[in-house]
């Protein structure tokens, strides 16, 4: 299985807007801009930001329209063909958007697409629930698949977020099921499932054939960061192990392991600091700093918050003066830093990249000998597929 739109346009779709970058930062001219253009057609609708929006809304409005039709003809019927009623709709919404709405149309996350996908995977959903009449193994299981195709067949982010979510729970509901010893380890496993998924994700990302499914990947590492320090935060682990397993902790009593959760607080955003600094990746500098301000909040909570006015407005004093003195530290690049917003990375390494560059060159006509005859290798860096 692959992705439902053209992989050749997708990545002349992204050679335009990473061209448009250059041309906005004025390292082509508008001539060649326009000659990189013609070169990379993409005949996909994919209109701004606010137009998608205007059209996922009037999409929906349509959509219950049509919702409301299906529910008077299922109504009277009994659950199960109620339930396969679902199913049946839900997959052929998935059908008319991937062979009518993209194939046909050419929509490439317009608005339209994401109303029809996100329709279809709730009719889906819902349907095998009432099949299954909603046991919440088999519906996780069920709903992890369907978010993940929608996910990766159209490249959605928000069914990439949804699934991974429902995979979490998926995998805490089943241990926590089993009672005893592994309700107990549900962090450890936790964070030992979500570094793998983490570094798996990134490896995945590195590789040129999943170009296309960046932006997926990247929600993915993030989470899967956020995750894993959430799962040994102290303040997470407390009170999910007082409200969800029962313990109760006397005074001067503190949970099992306490100790280790205080380390893990404390030393994974300084880990992923260092680590996110060391490699200049975003991806980790963004999570820790987020990370390292739940863990103040963390120790903060439980050393007390006497007079909250006064620590709020010194930590915000501190911060903007940080933010100042690193905005201008950074005016110039230091050690791979800088706060410009420079061209992206993103295909940097791909035939984009290169392209780009051959273009901007000043038009060398390459004479190619017609007699000679390739012997027909495959490539598929950066999305393409062609045979040169």
């Amino acid at each position: 299985m692959r992705s439902a739109y053209n992989i050749i346009w997708l990545y002349n779709l992204e050679v335009i807007k990473e061209t448009k970058r250059w041309l906005k930062a004025r390292f082509i001219e508008e001539a060649q801009f326009k000659t990189i253009v013609e070169a990379h057609p993409s005949s996909f609708y994919h209109p701004n930001f606010i137009i998608r929006i205007i059209i996922f809304a009037a999409t929906l409005i349509g959509l219950s329209g049509v919702t409301g039709l299906f529910a008077l003809i299922v109504l009277d019927t009994d659950q199960i063909v109620i339930s396969i009623s679902c199913i049946l709709y839900g997959i052929g919404s998935f059908v008319l958007v991937d062979q009518i709405v993209i194939k046909n149309y050419k929509h490439y996350k317009s608005g339209l697409t994401e109303a029809l996908i996100y329709h279809a995977c709730g009719f889906t959903i819902g349907g095998f629930a009432g099949l299954i009449d909603f046991s919440i193994l088999p519906l996780l299981l069920f709903s992890v698949l369907v978010l993940s195709f929608a996910a990766y067949r159209y490249l959605d982010l928000l069914t990439t977020a949804v699934a991974f979510f429902t995979f979490a729970y998926l995998v805490f509901y089943s241990f926590f099921s089993l009672d005893g010893v592994f309700q107990q380890i549900i962090s450890f496993i936790f964070i030992l499932c979500f570094s793998t998924l983490y570094f798996l994700s990134k490896k995945i990302k590195s590789k040129s054939n999943f170009a296309i499914w960046s932006n997926n990947l990247v929600i993915v590492e993030s989470l899967s960061l956020l995750m894993a320090y959430l799962a040994g935060n102290y303040l997470v682990v407390r009170e999910l192990s007082v409200n969800l397993m029962g313990i109760v902790i006397e005074g001067g009593q503190d949970i099992p392991f306490a100790f280790l959760f205080y380390g893990f607080t404390v030393l994974i955003p300084i880990a992923y600091l260092y680590f996110g600094i060391k490699n200049k990746d975003v991806v980790l500098l963004r999570v820790s700093l987020l990370v390292l301000a739940c863990s103040v909040f963390t120790l903060k909570y439980y050393d007390g918050f006497d007079h909250p006015e006064v620590l709020l407005t010194a930590s915000g004093i501190i911060l903007l003066g940080i933010g100042l003195i690193l905005f201008r530290f950074l005016k110039t690049i230091r050690n791979g830093f800088t706060r410009e917003d420079l061209i992206s990375e993103k295909w940097a390494s791909m035939d984009a990249g290169a392209f780009i560059i051959s273009q901007t060159l000043g038009g060398n006509p390459i004479t190619v000998d017609e007699s000679f005859q390739g012997g027909g290798g495959n490539f598929g860096g950066g999305g393409s597929s062609g045979s040169f």
